[in-house]
Order: structure tokens, then sequence, then C-alpha cells
């Protein structure tokens, strides 16, 4: 008899649990947001220092567009689209030298990983309130550099 209450003490709890973990809902990162911070800050020149139209570089404003299983990333001109489930993504479809984007949860925190060429990078969001963390590591051009992204809506 005791062990078929610890038997089921078990399977209550294991179910209990699956409830709890299937009800949490991601983090929506949906919005127009404005730079606010920068650390360390780039230089102007190098890895993620230029303008716009640089891989990896830091506009003043990115815009979200999240839906369901699919996110939009736009900064400055560049344009990223994700699925939400980790699988390759590359624009234009076919392109050996198409951005490749991926995208995958851990925990509340958005992991978005993109590639072209020789160059990638992994942008790590969370978002608290009307405040979006990004912790951008990058690879181009025989360099690396990480910095942390502070944007406010």
């Amino acid at each position: 008899m005791m062990k078929r209450v610890g038997l089921f003490s078990v399977v209550l709890l294991m179910t209990t649990l699956a409830v709890v973990v299937r009800g949490q809902t991601n983090a929506n990162f949906s919005g127009t947001w404005t730079l606010s911070k920068i650390e360390p800050p780039p230089t102007g020149r190098g890895i993620g220092g230029g303008g716009d139209e640089a891989f990896g570089a830091i506009a003043q404003t990115v815009v979200i567009a999240q839906s369901g299983s699919d996110l939009t990333f736009q900064s400055g001109s560049i344009k990223g689209v994700y699925t939400l489930d980790n699988n390759t993504t590359v624009t234009p479809a076919g392109d050996v030298n198409g951005l490749k984007t991926r995208a995958h949860w851990e925990g509340s925190k958005l992991h978005l990983h993109y590639k072209r060429g020789q160059n990638w990078c992994r942008d790590v969001l969370s978002v608290n309130g009307n405040t979006l963390t990004i912790l951008r590591d990058l690879e181009s051009g025989g360099g690396s550099t990480t910095r942390t992204i502070t944007y406010t809506k």
C-alpha cells in the first residue's frame, strides 16, 4: 500500500510539472525599439562599429514583428526572418551566399543566430517591461566581439 501511495505521488507530481511547463508562454519582443546603451561602446570602426549596412552593426532603431512561430528582426536596412523552431532559413532561398538564420528559445530568452559568408552572429534577446537587452556575440573578418546592447520601447 505504501509503494502505491509513493508511486501515485510521483505520477501526480510529474503530471503537475508537465502542465506548469506547458502553460508557460514565451516572451513577445514585438515593437519598435530605440537604442539606449552599448557596453562596451564601439570604436566606430571594425566589428559591429560601422554603419547600418555592416554585418552585425548596431542600429539606432530595431523593429521586431513576432507572431506564433515566426519572427522578423529589422535592424537598419537589414532584415532577418526567423522560424522559432531552430530550423535554418536562407534568404534568398537556395542562395549559398544568402543570409542564414535560425532561432530557438532557452527559457524566456530567445537566441537568434545568423550567418552570411564567413561572418556569424548570435543575439540573445531578453525583455523586461519596456527594456530589450541583446547580448551579441559577433565574429567577422577574423575578429570577434561581445557586446550588451540595450533598447527601450
